[in-house]
This record gives C-alpha cells, structure tokens and sequence, in this order.
C-alpha cells in the first residue's frame, strides 16, 4: 500500500530549542573572539547543518574543539527545552491519518535521537535521521533519499520553519513544502517558497487531515 511521507523538522518546529541554540553557538563565538549573534542573524545562519556552520567559522582544523565547545553549552542550555504547542497532536494526527512519519534533522542524529526519547515522542517516529548519520545533510538529495529509504510513498510532506525545509520537499516531483511558525514574505523565500505556510502546528494538523 502506497502512503505519504513527512519530513518533519526537530527545532524550532516541534521542539522551542532556538534559546538553547542560540545561547551555546555564541558560548562558542565569544572563544574564538567572534562577535555574539543577534536572534536575526542566527535565524538566518541556521539553515545549514551545525557541522557545517561550526567548519565554516572556524575552519577545518579548529571544527572539532569547537563542535565540543558548542556541544558543552548546548548541554548545559538543552535541559529545559520543550515540545511546542500542538506537537503531539499534529504527531497522534498524522500517525492515525496513516502519514509515515519522519524526523529528519540537521541536529547531530544521537542527539536527536536522545531528545526525542527524552519527551517521549520517538514512538511517533518510523525513522529518525539526523546530521552525521549520511554523508550530506539536510537539504541534500542524497540525505532526504536515505530518510526515505525502504519505505513505499506516493508524495512527500517537508514541514519545518525554515528554507532548508522547504527545499527538502522540493528534492521531489511529488514533493511539498510546508512552512510553519515562519512568515512567507521575509527575504528568505524570494528565491524558494513554501507550498503552504501556516502560523501554528493545530494549523498544520487541519491540513493533513483535509489533504488525506
């Protein structure tokens, strides 16, 4: 039986982890003397893979004290992170709507993998994929191929806050991108826009309850 898969974003969309986020990548820009980010500039950074975003600061030889600096702070910050509103409803939707559900994320996949046992929502997942578990990251062919690998689909769902998550949906003919909690008009999808764009997750689970 064919079925339709999502690619669901971890942070920011399911998970409020931005403070967390945000806090440890300047713990770690404030050590290599670079100036701290501000909310903006590290929306916009942040569509890349925290591998890739740590190498591009620092450099090659450097990305590994670095990686353990971030990962020390975030660890520190990560404690208090939760579901955001309308998680576990849009998650008990889809599943019951018969959706394969993926969480496909650029957060280091034992990570993603530890948090999403933490709050008791891995159950709701048929995978979960994260940076370092393929060879490319998010939003790569190749890592959206190998979340989707095994499993019988007829059109895929990308859902996540930002453009790397749209363009995930966009790897496929049959592919959509949905945003959510990220307003469409900003600069950042004149180039790539969402398919559908909404301003919460009770939204999204209305969507896939109509579209099924």
């Amino acid at each position: 039986m064919t079925q339709k898969a999502i690619l669901w974003d971890w942070d920011n969309t399911l998970v409020d982890t931005f403070g967390a986020i945000l806090s440890a990548q300047n713990v770690m820009r404030r050590f290599y003397g670079l100036p701290a980010w501000t909310k903006e500039e590290a929306k916009t950074a942040m569509n890349t893979s925290g591998r890739n975003l740590i190498r591009d600061l620092v450099g090659e030889e450097k990305a590994q004290e670095a990686r353990q600096i971030y990962l020390k702070a975030y660890t520190q910050n990560a404690t208090a992170i939760n579901l955001k509103a309308g998680a576990i409803d849009a998650l008990e939707k889809s599943k019951a709507l018969g959706y394969i559900n993926i969480l496909a994320s650029n957060k280091a996949g034992s990570i993603l993998r530890n948090e999403a046992r933490t709050l008791n929502v891995d159950h709701y997942f048929d995978r979960i994929i994260g940076a370092e578990d393929t060879a490319n990251d998010k939003p790569s062919k190749s890592f959206t191929d190998a979340a989707l690998d095994g499993f019988n689909y007829e059109r895929v769902y990308s859902i996540g806050d930002g453009k790397s998550d749209i363009k995930m949906g966009h790897n496929y003919d049959n592919g959509c991108g949905v945003l959510v909690w990220t307003d469409p008009t900003t600069s950042e999808f004149n180039e790539i826009k969402p398919d559908y764009a909404f301003a919460d997750l009770l939204s999204v689970s209305i969507f896939l309850e109509k579209d099924e």
